[in-house]
């Protein structure tokens, strides 16, 4: 099985690259509004648009529900074990 692995903290996607990946997936599908950074940040999450967290996503990848799979075109964030070996057929 081919895949592609990329530590997103190292190397990081830029908007346009991170929109690609998301593709018709909202930014709040991938958003973790529950991280301890978020959290730390105060910014107020009713306020949080779909830009603004596209936005924040490309600045901190902290943001991110990890790990993030893309299995046949379907975007995977935050997914357990189970639900991605399913997904791969295993």
């Amino acid at each position: 099985m081919a895949f592609t692995d990329r530590d997103f903290f190292k190397q990081r996607f830029s908007g346009e690259e991170l929109q690609t990946l998301l593709g018709e997936t909202p930014p709040s599908a991938l958003f973790n509004l529950k991280s301890a950074t978020f959290k730390k940040s105060g910014i107020d999450p009713e306020s949080l648009t779909e830009e603004r967290m596209l936005d924040l996503l490309v600045e901190e990848p902290r943001y991110w529900r990890r790990p993030v799979a893309v299995v046949d075109g379907e975007l995977m964030a935050g997914t357990n074990a189970r639900k991605l070996s399913e997904a791969l057929g295993l």
